[in-house]
């Protein structure tokens, strides 16, 4: 009888991020390559030497990464890992509509309220902070242009 350690596993997501990784850096080198350039005799690095140079970091690493996949066990994926990656959806759904930064601020008051489980009185000095943050640095001091959505367009109008 057959136990989990050898028992062959086939392909799992293991070894799919680092097949698709390899792809992305063969996408990398081969522009760099042929249509940007990679180094002019007289002028230095051109174009493609940045992407070419990280395309082989990636393919170096993704090629690592494939060969420790074998010794690993099969990921678990629970449910409560997924709750970033739909918070983060959530945001990009909400930009559409609300703008980035109230979206972000909805989620920063979700997160620490529901998820988190923080008191009132946590979650809205953290709200506080984080917002002075983002409206003081990137709004008013960078002018960072946040997407403002379809609703605050609409308002302005």
């Amino acid at each position: 009888m057959k136990t989990a350690e050898t028992r062959r596993r086939g392909f799992t997501v293991n070894q799919a991020i680092p097949v698709a990784s390899v792809l992305v850096a063969g996408v990398f080198i081969w522009l760099g390559l042929s249509k940007y350039g990679f180094w002019h005799d007289q002028q230095g690095p051109m174009a493609g030497f940045y992407p070419t140079v990280i395309g082989f970091g990636l393919l170096a690493m993704a090629g690592l990464g494939f060969i420790f996949s074998l010794k690993d066990s099969v990921p678990v994926f629970p449910k409560e890992s997924w709750m970033a990656v739909l918070g983060g959806l959530a945001i990009i759904g909400a930009t559409f509509l609300i703008g980035l930064i109230p979206s972000a601020g909805l989620y920063v008051i979700v997160w620490l309220r529901w998820y988190e489980k923080f008191t009132w009185k946590t979650t809205l000095i953290a709200f506080a902070v984080i917002m002075a943050i983002v409206v003081g640095c990137f709004v008013l001091w960078l002018q960072v242009p946040f997407p403002r959505g379809i609703v605050f367009n609409a308002i302005l109008k």
